[in-house]
């Protein structure tokens, strides 16, 4: 009995002297205040009323907020109280995020936007002079998994492909039956204008799905390679083009048979041309034929009659890149058409393609003809879904998944009633 007296009298002893230490133990950690994050609701305390949860957390004197961004049925960014990708109508728990960063005393607040949002609402953070105290945090939802070829609609059948060898890829391929009846071809009309340095430019920055939405299109992609360009920034520094910019295109463009950019080009990848007229299609090495409606240019061509053409020139290290992709093939008979996007620079995702495994691609599926599109960032296909212009693949705009480029030109298609 005495010996265990003994051993309490020693462990208070040592609490009693160190204040928080026991005998043997390590010197106490000093406090260190650390910033708390509050999630939508302040963590249930007011749920499903946006302005409410704000005046609690401010209330608690906590420092930061998470706000899920999602958008009204016009597209507008609203603050919510949980996150989805469904459209929210305006009420407690959804409020125009301009009107929340106007609350006084509000906390800071973790924006959790969708990459089609972040524009809209980077402009309302700036119009509300609300920068240093907003973080924006992208939310990433891309496709996965294969889907068996899906039927869109008569004559226009959408794959998509996941692979794991020789890398993570995501293929999608877009096959058109071009003997259907009702087929039509559509390349964005050109709108002239002039930059900031009174040059002439030949069309706006337009994203492919607002282009497939205005048109009424079953499908689109990006199509020619474009100038002013600067898209490696995230959100710290504005890209070019930005939507509606002036721009121009490096490579012919043409829509209804008015020629919106020539042939010309200074961009060493661009030496062809798809040339189309009614539903027919060809792909040319430059100029098109006689008669031709419809065109847009980029390149470089990837096969001709059957043979793969040499890949060499100043950009030759970009066709062994594994690059994000955008690519066209025809088969002999010039009766199906294939358009095919490879997601890239998204790591263990999808890692993109060089060209040369594109060629292979396209020969496997029976085309007899192929070209290279613009891709990298700008590699975007849109269809048709439940009514709207849905985005089905995962473009990496800005470096962020999901995230659209607006480009200089498309080409799209839709089968008109008969």
């Amino acid at each position: 009995m005495a010996q265990r007296a003994l051993a309490v009298s020693m462990a208070v002893a040592c609490v009693a002297g160190a204040g928080v230490a026991f005998a043997g133990s390590a010197p106490a950690v000093p406090f260190v205040p650390l910033p708390t994050l509050a999630t939508a609701g302040c963590w249930g305390a007011q749920p499903d009323d946006v302005r409410a949860a704000v005046a609690e957390c401010s209330h608690r004197h906590v420092p930061w907020l998470v706000l899920p961004v999602r958008a009204d049925a016009n597209g507008e960014p609203m603050a919510t109280d949980n996150r989805a990708t469904a459209t929210c109508a305006q009420g407690a728990a959804c409020v125009p995020l301009g009107d929340v960063l106007d609350l006084t005393d509000a906390p800071h607040v973790v924006l959790q936007v969708s990459p089609d949002l972040l524009d809209r609402v980077q402009r309302i953070v700036a119009a509300h002079a609300a920068a240093d105290r907003v973080i924006v945090q992208p939310m990433i939802d891309r496709p996965a998994g294969d889907v068996a070829p899906t039927t869109i609609r008569p004559g226009l059948v959408y794959t998509r492909r996941q692979l794991s060898s020789p890398r993570p890829m995501m293929v999608h391929i877009l096959e058109v039956d071009l003997t259907r009846p009702g087929l039509r071809f559509v390349v964005t009309p050109g709108q002239p204008g002039h930059d900031d340095e009174g040059k002439p430019t030949e069309f706006v920055a337009t994203r492919t799905s607002d282009f497939a939405e205005r048109e009424h299109l079953d499908a689109a992609v990006n199509a020619t390679y474009f100038l002013p360009f600067d898209g490696g920034h995230l959100l710290d520094k504005p890209y070019v083009a930005q939507p509606g910019q002036p721009v121009t295109v490096d490579g012919v463009s043409m829509s209804q048979g008015h020629l919106d950019s020539g042939y010309a080009s200074t961009d060493a990848r661009s030496d062809g041309s798809l040339c189309i007229h009614g539903a027919h299609l060809s792909i040319a090495a430059k100029t098109c034929p006689a008669g031709t409606t419809e065109a847009v240019g980029a390149g470089p061509i990837l096969m001709l009659d059957g043979k793969a053409r040499p890949l060499g020139g100043p950009r030759l290290d970009y066709y062994r890149d594994n690059e994000p992709r955008t690519a066209i093939g025809i088969d002999k008979a010039a009766r199906r058409l294939w358009l095919v996007i490879v997601d890239g620079r998204q790591t263990g995702y999808s890692e993109g393609m060089p060209l040369q495994e594109m060629t292979a691609l396209l020969r496997d599926l029976g085309a007899s003809s192929a070209m290279n599109l613009d891709g990298g960032g700008s590699s975007t296909m849109v269809l048709r879904r439940n009514g709207a212009a849905a985005i089905v693949n995962s473009p990496i705009h800005t470096g962020i998944p999901g995230r659209e480029r607006p480009v200089g030109n498309h080409l799209g298609l839709r089968f008109d009633p008969q």
